[in-house]
């Protein structure tokens, strides 16, 4: 079963979502607005044909994001999942359906299909994901927290990344606690990139894996946060969505200071990673928040950056 399916916001940043009847499959459970494509209809047609007749709205602007396989047991789906960025109308629930604007934070409390889980991961995680600078020594952490919680008070980070592999253990963790503190201070979510064994020693934070670490796991671990990971190519990434990672970051999608020996996978391979992804994926590589559109056209949840969102 083919299946096209809308993340819509309001100018409030909810999202859209309604109940399953109660004789559908899945009863009762929230879902995204979408439909079933019918016989060699092109999911984009088939979302736009849906929208109109479950809200009444006319599609404008919408990005493939997701690419979701999910088999039921008695039924097995395919959801192409679109954020629609532009509608025209007002939504309103032409067929009866109970329907609501949520806010993110409150969707991972509620219960939906299990092939949406990423559908929920998307509409929680936000567009700007910055990566902490590294100190490179215990002597330059005082700098490096002040300049993050700076760039924090301007308010549109709102997921952050702990890194710093020029650190040793403890110096490391001291630089992770003081991040994590700014980050609680200013709302903003956290993760932690560095040995799995040193997050025992931190507060309950997500955990993000480099390549590495991602190609010695066989199975999810436990974490009180998001897990991410970084991706370089279409086997990384499909080592990222067997585990499952709740997100991955791909690139560098342009020249990079850090990485300057890395080749860049441009715009268009970083499109072509995007295509087949089940899960949320972040541009990294010489990009700054200028660039969040035309990397989110393309199917990106969003940028990840150091010196790019930092400064």
């Amino acid at each position: 079963m083919r299946v096209a399916i809308g993340l819509l916001r309001d100018a409030a940043g909810r999202v859209l979502i309604s109940r399953r009847a109660d004789d559908a499959h899945l009863p009762g459970l929230w879902e995204f607005p979408g439909g079933k494509c019918a016989e060699g209809e092109a999911p984009r047609s088939a979302l736009e044909r849906e929208l109109r007749e479950e809200l009444g709205v006319e599609v404008l602007e919408a990005a493939p994001i997701l690419a979701i396989t999910h088999d039921y047991g008695d039924r097995s789906v395919d959801l192409a999942v679109f954020r629609v960025d532009a509608w025209r109308g007002e939504a309103r629930p032409r067929e009866r359906q109970p329907m609501r604007w949520a806010e993110p934070a409150e969707l991972g409390g509620l219960a939906f299909p299990e092939a949406s889980r990423a559908i929920v991961n998307a509409a929680r995680l936000p567009a700007l994901y910055l990566i902490s600078p590294d100190p490179a020594s215990a002597a330059g952490i005082d700098r490096a927290v002040q300049r993050v919680e700076r760039r924090l008070g301007r308010g549109d980070i709102r997921l952050l990344q702990a890194r710093a592999p020029g650190l040793e253990r403890d110096a490391f963790l001291d630089y992770a606690r003081r991040l994590m503190a700014a980050a609680a201070r200013h709302g903003v979510e956290t993760l932690v990139n560095a040995p799995y064994a040193w997050l025992d020693a931190l507060p309950p934070t997500g955990w993000h894996l480099t390549e590495r670490r991602l190609r010695a796991l066989s199975a999810r671990p436990q974490c009180s946060g998001w897990l991410g990971a970084s991706v370089h190519d279409r086997e990384g990434l499909q080592r990222a969505m067997a585990l499952p990672v709740d997100f991955v970051v791909a690139g560098p999608v342009e020249p990079t200071q850090t990485h300057p020996d890395a080749s860049p996978i441009g715009v268009a391979g970083f499109a072509a990673l995007c295509a087949g992804a089940s899960c949320p994926v972040y541009a990294l590589g010489g990009l700054t928040a200028k660039d969040l559109p035309r990397l989110r056209a393309v199917g990106a949840q969003g940028i990840a950056g150091i010196r790019g969102l930092l400064d």
